[in-house]
């Protein structure tokens, strides 16, 4: 139960360390020079948080091959953020052109 509130807790702190100002767009432009440099690092973010997640389930699977709940969970947590990079780098590709 200890381990299912602590991945809770380490999740909620990996999504609320992207970048905030993502979620709302300026007045005038839909996103401004900062606005794609914020998304691009959120990527990276979302990116980096998605591989050491895979990492940790590859790790479990290794040391405790019969965790199967524990290494659900983190896989789940993993595609999530997998998931929210792929959004990212759309958001990125439409708005964000040079």
């Amino acid at each position: 139960m200890t381990e299912d509130i602590s991945m809770k807790k380490i999740i909620l702190i990996c999504l609320l360390s992207l970048p905030g100002s993502l979620l709302f767009a300026g007045d005038h432009d839909l996103l401004d020079e900062n606005a794609c440099n914020e998304t691009k690092e959120g990527i990276g973010g979302a990116l980096g948080i998605a591989d050491y997640l895979f990492k940790e389930v590859e790790r479990l699977d290794k040391e405790k091959p019969k965790n199967e709940q524990k290494q659900k969970e983190l896989f789940e947590a993993a595609l999530a953020f997998s998931e929210i990079a792929e959004n990212y780098s759309t958001v990125y590709a439409v708005w964000c052109k040079d």
